[in-house]
């Protein structure tokens, strides 16, 4: 398992929520997973928490289903472990055609949709998990090529539990952004519909996502680039062992730099909106996403300054889940 194969897990993840064929029914998944209309959510007067946790078991729902799929797939490529090099060349090679379908969309039959649809919600949590499952079931033409890129990742590894914890990592990417939607579902409709406007480029950016991830398989070059990476860190390290104080100014600085530059934005947009508008209330101003990502952005800078912060420290562990999981013989697998 090495930490560019996480961090790919991750990112598509979050394209496949940010998908054309996802991204459009977020508030009609979440109104049938909510048992209420779209309308109660839209004003908040559906309950937050038991949103949530509706949610938090719908999420369980398809990630239950794509770990017993990466299950499935990396034990059968596993017993092909002497062909290594073959299963690299045929996963990037499918990878680069979805990926190139993604963008010029010549294979239709990949757009062929294979969906469960409940006449009604079943009941309770259980009725949200298993909603989650058939959502995860179905093999829509914007997430299954994605999907099936991180399946094909986690089949090139022939480990199990590497297979098991790409797809939670994938899980975590795809269901984040359902729960922050279930909590904030008015403050996440509003940025859904600005998002909207981008689905083409989206589209686009995961075809080119998945070409280069196709790529990178094909040609042997993930490994490469975790050594690289590795290095980088090592430097890092011996750096901060030299000059404790370097690595924290210089983290420290981008922390603060990113903070300073959300504020500058902030305070650019509401001299805008005041020129165009005449008057802008508190109300009107207040946009809690950036204040929060600020905020953050802020704290973070003040810890790394301060040293509490292990900027260093926490890269390397990062790249370091190899270590974590232990040698192949020790898992198990």
């Amino acid at each position: 398992m090495t930490s560019v194969n996480v961090g790919l897990a991750l990112a598509a993840g979050i394209l496949s929520f940010l998908s054309p064929c996802v991204l459009p029914l977020i508030p009609s998944y979440l109104s049938l997973i909510a048992g209420t209309s779209f309308d109660e959510l839209k004003d908040g007067r559906a309950g937050r928490r038991s949103a949530l946790l509706n949610t938090v078991f719908f999420v369980l729902g398809f990630s239950l289903v794509f770990t017993a799929l990466g299950v499935v797939l990396t034990g059968t490529l596993g017993l092909l472990s002497r062909a290594s090099q073959i299963i690299n060349l045929v996963a990037g090679v499918i990878i680069i055609v979805l990926g190139l379908n993604f963008i010029f969309d010549f294979w239709k039959i990949l757009n062929v949709e294979r969906r469960f649809h409940f006449r009604r919600r079943p009941a309770g949590l259980a009725g949200s998990t298993l909603i989650g499952m058939a959502f995860g079931a179905g093999w829509s033409p914007c997430i299954g090529p994605i999907l099936a890129a991180i399946l094909l990742l986690a089949g090139t590894t022939g480990r199990a539990l590497q297979g098991v914890l790409l797809l939670g990592v994938y899980s975590l990417g795809l269901g984040l952004p359902f729960l922050v939607a279930g909590y904030f579902f008015s403050f996440a409709y509003r940025q859904m519909q600005k998002i909207k406007r981008h689905l083409k480029a989206i589209k686009m950016a995961s075809g080119a996502f998945l070409v280069a991830m196709g790529a990178l398989i094909l040609l042997g070059r993930l490994q490469r680039f975790n050594v690289m990476l590795f290095s980088l860190t090592y430097r890092l390290e011996a750096w901060q062992e030299k000059t404790p104080w370097g690595p924290a100014v210089l983290f420290g600085s981008v922390f603060l730099f990113f903070a300073l530059l959300i504020l500058t934005f902030y305070a650019v947009w509401i001299v805008r909106r005041r020129k165009e508008a005449g008057r802008l209330t508190a109300a009107q101003a207040v946009r809690p996403a950036r204040i929060v990502f600020s905020a953050i952005l802020l704290a973070l800078s003040v810890l790394a300054f301060t040293g509490v912060f292990d900027a260093p420290g926490l890269i390397s562990g990062w790249l370091d889940l190899e270590n974590v999981l232990g040698p192949p013989a020790a898992q198990g697998f």
